[in-house]
């Protein structure tokens, strides 16, 4: 039964795009849901990224009577605890927020259900875990736990917020009985004394379509001001003009119906929000201070529309982008509404649906600004190449596309959720696959193209091993969706079996530098992956070497489970490809330290903490805190390797980065 011919129609679209027809319509519709409100909190989260949309939809069996878990760091959703870790070591403050989902395809809303609902959440929020929960939500709670660690909590700028949606196809909700079931949830989770006062939003199906229209950028805003001028004519540019207006008339623009603001704005710009930094303070302080000013001490911002009509003292602004003033836009978000009453902003307004245009606009309007690399780094001639380079090659191979900007294929029909291949995805699947290094690929993107930085996307770099690589993560995303490859037991280690698969059909890769060896080492594997039946083999070949290589691990006294980001597993991993029976320390190029595991224990907030017998006979401290995912309980007698650091509170080096390896 459909039950709102709107919101049908474009679940119908999402169930191609996602390629869920063989699913109920009740499920389709909790990971429609899902996928419609958490791009509201990260717009490009689900940008060829089939590992996110995974793991946030946990409905089924063993739910906990929740359909849909986010966690977000500084406004990134995270997909796993290594990435957390990563992301960790990068910010030097944290803002953390939990987002739990449900949603039911029914006009009717039952208290048994929400009850139900709020009661799993409860459970997911408390240290410890009663309800019976499955994989995906063990690992969430991985992160939490992470999260909320005593090694972490020191970077928290606040408590965590919490936010829970709610959402039926009913016409009407609120209700006294909502009110209430809503606050004792509230108060349930004030007794943790661990996080902020929860947000419970209930959604009907009028919320959901317009949580869906302003994903879309399908919306526009009437907005008063107090002054125009129209710009000199453009021969790409429709209309434009320098509007003087009252912040509070901008911030029509910037709410989104469940009250965030509208991340989908600054789809175009080149960094989302810093944060409470130095200039962002300041502008805080002019609002708070000096509102009458501000137009004087600040640059305004600059928007991109597809098309405005004025009127009188009003305007009328269709589709907007946010392409410059995103941290003028955030801190007014957050300020308070009497003050922006009175905080004159100018606005500069472009009608255009030029793509050179925008991106031209873009570039002009932020170059004056301080803006991290990596925010300008898809915007690079490199990449509009490649991106060229895979629209001529793919269609020999597979069809897939380069998404290098975020949603830049999103409403082209033809083109599937699946046959995109993101920045993240590329820049992973290449250290991966032509670095031999998948146990850093797992990091978020951010802090790789820091630590790549000079040795990846180079100007002189051929294009080929970066389209080999994509293609390659496309093959074996195939084979994870048709349950081939089974995705619960390998899919967390999706960047071994790339390099695995690479030993495997073509050996030992030349350095990337070398452009006529890299180029003629791709076309090899790519005869390879043009052969499905050859590339299916290949890929089932690299699981088995792979679970050999992890029992074979274990049994010289390893973890099973902490190898992810362990560099000398990986080497492990190479060594046994190549049938070197015998594997030490000195045979590892990543090694720095080595030693023996010397005692064990227990410091007084349970934390494990212990010393290591280095070859010299002295021993050095180290602690759990500094050693992430490793669980060293009873491994006294173990061989590790291990990174230095000088404690200044201890006035020496201990033992950091500590992974367990095989004895010498």
């Amino acid at each position: 039964m459909k039950l709102d011919p709107i919101i049908d129609s474009k679940m119908d679209k999402f169930k191609e795009k996602m390629a869920l027809s063989d699913q109920q319509r009740g499920a389709i519709f909790e990971k429609f849901v899902n996928y419609s409100i958490l791009i509201g909190h990260q717009p490009d989260a689900f940008n060829g990224d089939s590992e996110l949309f995974d793991s946030i939809n946990v409905g089924g069996y063993d739910d906990m009577g929740i359909d849909g878990i986010a966690i977000k760091v500084n406004d990134i959703l995270i997909r796993n605890s290594y990435e957390a870790q990563s992301l960790i070591d990068k910010l030097p403050k944290l803002e953390i927020e939990f987002i739990f989902i449900q949603s039911k395809y029914k006009e009717e809303f039952t208290k048994a259900e929400f009850i139900s609902f709020v009661s799993g959440v409860r459970d997911f929020l408390s240290l410890e875990q009663k309800m019976p929960h499955g994989n995906n939500i063990d690992e969430l709670l991985k992160i939490k736990d992470f999260l909320i660690n005593e090694d972490v909590i020191y970077k928290w700028s606040d408590n965590p917020s919490v936010r829970l949606y709610y959402v039926t196809m009913a016409k009407d909700h609120n209700s006294k009985t909502q009110t209430a079931l809503s606050d004792q949830f509230k108060q349930d989770i004030a007794n943790l004394n661990i996080y902020r006062e929860p947000k419970v939003d209930f959604i009907n199906k009028h919320g959901l379509k317009s949580i869906i229209d302003s994903n879309e950028r399908n919306f526009e805003q009437v907005i008063n001001f107090i002054c125009s001028m129209p710009l000199t004519v453009v021969e790409t540019v429709h209309d434009s003009c320098v509007l003087l207006c009252y912040a509070n008339e901008l911030k029509k623009l910037l709410i989104s119906p469940d009250g965030l603001i509208r991340k989908s704005l600054f789809d175009d710009n080149v960094r989302d929000f810093q944060g409470n930094n130095a200039v962002n303070s300041a502008i805080a302080e002019t609002v708070k201070n000096e509102p009458e000013k501000f137009a004087l001490l600040n640059n305004g911002i600059t928007i991109v529309c597809d098309k405005y009509t004025q009127s009188n003292m009003s305007i009328n602004i269709k589709n907007p982008q946010i392409v410059n003033g995103c941290q003028t836009s955030h801190v007014l978000f957050n300020s308070n509404n009497e003050l922006l009453s009175r905080t004159p902003i100018i606005i500069k307004l472009i009608s255009t649906d030029n793509m050179d245009a925008i991106n031209q606009i873009v570039r002009g309007t932020n170059s004056q600004n301080i803006v991290y690399r990596e925010a300008f780094e898809t915007t690079r001639r490199f990449h509009k190449d490649l991106e060229d380079f895979i629209n001529a090659l793919s269609p020999s191979y597979d069809r897939f596309y380069y998404e290098r900007r975020s949603k830049q294929y999103e409403y082209n029909p033809s083109i599937n959720y699946f046959q995109k291949i993101n920045f993240r995805i590329m820049i992973q699947s290449v250290i991966a696959m032509f670095f031999n290094e998948p146990h850093v690929a797992y990091r978020h993107e951010l802090k790789l193209i820091e630590m790549y930085e000079g040795r990846i996307f180079s100007d002189d770099h051929s294009k080929y091993p970066y389209f080999t690589a994509a293609l390659s993560y496309y093959k074996i995303e195939s084979l994870f969706r048709k349950n081939i490859i089974e995705k619960s037991k390998f899919r967390n280690f999706n960047m071994h079996l790339l390099m695995i698969f690479r030993e495997l059909a073509t050996g030992d890769v030349p350095n990337i530098n070398n452009t006529l060896e890299i180029e003629n080492y791709c076309k090899k594997l790519l005869s390879v992956l043009k052969n499905t039946e050859e590339t299916k083999n290949k890929f089932e070949e690299s699981t088995k070497l792979f679970q050999s290589a992890r029992e074979n691990w274990v049994k010289q006294g390893m973890s099973y489970d902490g190898v992810k980001d362990v560099k000398a597993f990986t080497e492990f991993i190479l060594q046994s490809i190549k049938g070197d029976k015998e594997y030490t320390l000195e045979d590892s190029r990543y090694a720095k330290y080595s030693g023996k595991i010397a005692r064990v224990g227990i410091d007084r907030y349970e934390k494990l903490y212990g010393f290591i017998k280095e070859s010299s006979g002295e021993q050095i401290f180290f602690h759990s805190k500094k050693s992430f995912g490793v669980n060293f309980s009873d491994k006294a007698g173990s061989y590790v390797t291990f990174e230095k650091e000088f404690d200044p509170k201890k006035n020496k080096y201990i033992a950091v980065n500590v992974k367990l390896c095989a004895p010498l």
